[in-house]
């Protein structure tokens, strides 16, 4: 099955009409190798949607990303870099606050964190997007 019809059916399931800025942006943010910053999507976007704005773009990302189907990463200041959330696949990132560097976990590390949190507090951490800051080997050195 192509992405198009996949993604358009994600679209009505979370409540949003199905327009070709939506799909492409979404797409575009589907097809990218790695975290991809707005701006990015937007030069992807345009290729395809020439008459597409920059501001179309901000604001469908953060819809999408409200709508729980884009994942938000923030990476120590960085431009902020959007992935295409994947229920079957979750994972964490872990930011290098010194030199950017984004290590992938396996969320499940994560779970008697989340246990632990939800205990106390009551508070249940999204595990579906899940970013922890720190420094990383070479920078902790």
């Amino acid at each position: 099955m192509s992405c198009g019809p996949r993604l358009a059916r994600q679209l009505r399931a979370a409540g949003y009409r199905v327009t070709p800025q939506r799909l492409v942006i979404l797409e575009s943010v589907a097809h990218a190798r790695e975290n991809t910053s707005a701006q990015q999507v937007f030069i992807q976007a345009r290729r395809r949607l020439p008459a597409l704005n920059p501001a179309t773009v901000y604001r469908t990302l953060q819809r999408m990303q409200e709508a729980g189907l884009v994942d938000l990463h923030s990476n120590g200041g960085q431009a902020l870099r959007f992935t295409l959330r994947d229920p079957e696949h979750p994972h964490a990132h872990l930011v290098c606050r010194g030199c950017g560097r984004e290590l992938e976990l396996d969320p499940e590390v994560m779970m008697p964190l989340r246990q632990t949190v939800r205990r106390r507090t009551g508070f249940s951490i999204d595990a579906q997007h899940l970013t922890l800051t720190g420094l990383c080997s070479r920078c902790s050195v």
